[in-house]
């Protein structure tokens, strides 16, 4: 069942009549533009402007009150923060369905008791709310315009239907009309924006679940500052998914200074930014790094409307009037994983009859031959649709759109093909002045002046397609926040936990003298043994003197007595609860698998590539729990482990099928326990072709811990 009330939005985003609560005659105050933007919209429903004093404002009847009005659907409060809840209260009294309050000096100021009372207040009367502190939002497929943003000023949105294809929501207000200012800039029309504010009732992941279900919304652009409900925004992005409407996500915070400092590599790699970011590509969003990044994407999405998302395969046909310039699609392209299919030797031979000094593959180069008939440009992308099956063409032509004689020459050609193949992505890469993109974007081609930032946007588009297509498991309620420490498990007791969690453990004992170790080391029977420290005090055992490798079976005894020895000598106040005798490990690929409790997400389970260089190459990557093989074959991709396990310098390959069947199994685990679980982290998980087998591991535990191990 949905957490989103999504019909009680209507009221809020498409009022049938609106309260104006401290409106002002003064165009440039924050109580006179809305009035000023219904008014140029051209609102259909009913304003209400409600001022103490005057007689008129705007030119409209006012009233004194709220409660002399007629009925009210939707009410904007721009008062002083000490006025707000008063007008709140009228509002509740009212019967009004939906409040937007753009005053700040709430949570904002750290007055959090008077923003909890405005959320009680709504809550008891049925209102929605946005706000506090918030900049106001727009509808414009119905000329609704509650906000008071300047970007309104000189990017005045187009109202066509046709043309409103992006619904943006964002906490910030400023960074929020700023993208949507952007955006405008490059011709891309808008159905809604909506800045959040303070958030105290309705969020981002609310706002980008009703453009889910809206009809005017093609993509959806979201910002965040950082997310309360990991449970509402996965719901959020489930919901877009299923409708095949991209989200693109802004964020901030991608900075270290955010993560929570903990004794494990999990805790130090798992800041909320490395967390949000596993789970905005599990769940299909594709986040951008610039506001550049985010305006290419969106750009490319909405000016091609006849793509089918969902066959979107990564295969790219370039052609280009520069060698120098092929060559850089070709890196940029391979940097960002698409693939270039050569072509075919018979479609070669073809073009060389016509196009001789044309370096004939992909990137196909026509070189300075076509400059007599700019139509021989159109011939050779509609050769390489044909040969090679492309989802985007992408074709770099210089100046070609600013050189009239040449652009009449390939217009007509370029538009029949572009109209032929609706299956295919046509970008082009070339100056040109307005009227000659005016007319590309009309047909659905896109235009670059970059060819590098067109592969990115081709790169980004690829992996939406993907994300679309594909169907992912939901995770479990997170349920509350948790706060405080939990047990720390020695390696022993740890392994027993990951062993009934379906990860493989060595064979060993824990043994708590000189003479049991030697009797285990004669018992297990292998040629060669670890021994390590068994202590719940201490995590790092390498740095304690705590380890020792590659002792000859013979001298398990006395290493024994050397290993205690040196551990108290270092760190005289740790227990000690003896010494674990495990047989050397078989080369393999050495990978880190972990789980730890998110006070957003929940259980969240990393997977990268481990060992003791783990936080220096970071290579982990993070999703909620539980998921399926298909999400953790993804994980895999996503690190250079994918790499690995082909084999390496005649190592055996490894099945990445058994890897991710591993990682699932261990996600449905962590996420069924998760009430008594804090964290668990394998490394390193020793990955070889018989399967993979925990090497290490700390489970730190919340609730009753597992048996023991007997020694």
């Amino acid at each position: 069942m949905s957490t989103f009330d999504l019909a009680s939005l209507r009221p809020l985003f498409a009022p049938r009549s609106v309260a104006m609560i401290g409106a002002s005659n003064d165009e440039n105050k924050v109580g006179g533009r809305p009035l000023a933007f219904l008014k140029r919209a051209g609102f259909g429903g009913t304003l209400v402007p409600v001022h103490p004093a005057a007689d008129t404002v705007q030119g409209l009847p006012v009233f004194r009150t709220l409660a002399a009005a007629g009925p009210v659907e939707h009410a904007i409060i721009a008062l002083a923060a000490r006025d707000v809840l008063p007008a709140f209260r009228d509002c509740a009294a009212k019967g009004v369905k939906a409040v937007q309050v753009f005053s700040s000096g709430f949570a904002d100021a750290g007055r959090m008791a008077e923003q909890d009372e405005l959320l009680r207040t709504a809550r008891e009367a049925g209102m929605r709310m946005i706000g506090p502190n918030s900049l106001g939002l727009f509808n414009a497929v119905d000329g609704f315009f509650g906000t008071f943003a300047t970007a309104l000023d000189g990017a005045w949105p187009a109202l066509r239907r046709d043309g409103n294809n992006i619904g943006l929501a964002s906490q910030s207000g400023a960074f929020g009309s700023y993208c949507y200012g952007l955006a405008q800039a490059r011709g891309l029309g808008f159905s809604h924006m909506i800045a959040t504010g303070n958030e105290a009732d309705v969020d981002v992941a609310e706002c980008i679940a009703y453009l889910a279900q809206d009809n005017a919304t093609r993509v959806i652009v979201a910002t965040f500052e950082g997310c309360r409900s990991g449970d509402r925004l996965i719901e959020a992005l489930r919901l877009a998914r299923a409708a095949g409407k991209p989200v693109l996500v802004m964020k901030a915070g991608a900075s270290a200074a955010g993560a929570q400092a903990a004794a494990t590599h999990t805790g130090a790699l798992a800041g909320n930014d490395a967390v949000f970011d596993g789970i905005l590509r599990q769940y299909g969003a594709w986040r951008a790094q610039t506001l550049d990044g985010l305006i290419d994407v969106a750009y490319a999405l909405c000016v091609d409307r006849r793509r089918d998302l969902r066959r979107e395969d990564g295969r790219l046909a370039v052609l280009t009037t520069s060698g120098g310039v092929g060559v850089l699609i070709a890196d940029a392209a391979s940097a960002a994983g698409l693939q270039l299919p050569g072509l075919p030797a018979a479609a070669r031979a073809e073009m060389s009859e016509w196009l001789p000094a044309a370096t004939a593959s992909n990137p196909l180069d026509t070189s300075t031959s076509v400059l007599g008939d700019m139509a021989l440009v159109a011939r050779a992308m509609g050769l390489l649709v044909e040969q090679v099956r492309p989802g985007t063409v992408l074709a770099f032509l210089a100046h070609v759109g600013r050189n009239p004689v040449h652009w009449a020459q390939l217009r007509g050609p370029l538009l029949a093909l572009v109209a032929a193949q609706p299956g295919t992505r046509f970008i082009l890469s070339m100056l040109a002045p307005p009227t000659v993109r005016e007319e590309l974007e009309q047909h659905g081609v896109a235009l670059f002046e970059a060819p590098e930032r067109a592969v990115a946007a081709i790169q980004a588009v690829t992996r939406i397609g993907a994300a679309v297509s594909d169907v992912v498991r939901r995770p479990r309620s997170l349920g509350p926040a948790r706060r405080g420490s939990g047990t720390v498990l020695d390696e022993a007791r740890s392994k027993a936990v990951l062993a009934a969690a379906g990860i493989a453990v060595p064979a060993e004992r824990v043994t708590r003298s000189a003479a049991a170790a030697q009797t285990a080391a004669v018992e297990l029977g292998a040629p060669r043994y670890a021994l390590k420290i068994v202590s719940a005090d201490i995590l790092h055992k390498t740095e304690a003197g705590g380890v020792v490798l590659d002792v000859a079976a013979k001298d398990v005894g006395p290493c024994w007595e050397t290993v205690v020895a040196t551990v108290r000598g270092k760190l005289p106040q740790a227990r000690i609860d003896g010494v674990l005798v495990t047989p050397m490990a078989r080369p393999g690929i050495d990978a880190i698998l972990s789980a730890q409790f998110d006070p957003v997400f929940g259980m969240v389970v990393m997977f990268g590539l481990g060992g003791t260089w783990v936080e220096v190459f970071r290579d982990v990557v993070f999703r909620a729990a539980p998921f399926d093989a298909a999400e953790a074959r993804r994980m895999i991709e996503q690190t250079r482990v994918a790499d690995l396990l082909g084999g390496v310098r005649g190592s055996a390959a490894i099945r990445i099928e058994e890897v991710a069947a591993a990682i699932a199994s261990f996600s449905d685990h962590v996420a069924a326990r998760a009430g008594e679980i804090e964290s668990i982290e394998v490394n390193p998980w020793r990955l070889h072709a018989e399967g993979g087998v925990a090497l290490d591991a700390v489970v730190v535990q919340r609730k009753s811990e597992p048996e023991g191990v007997d020694a």
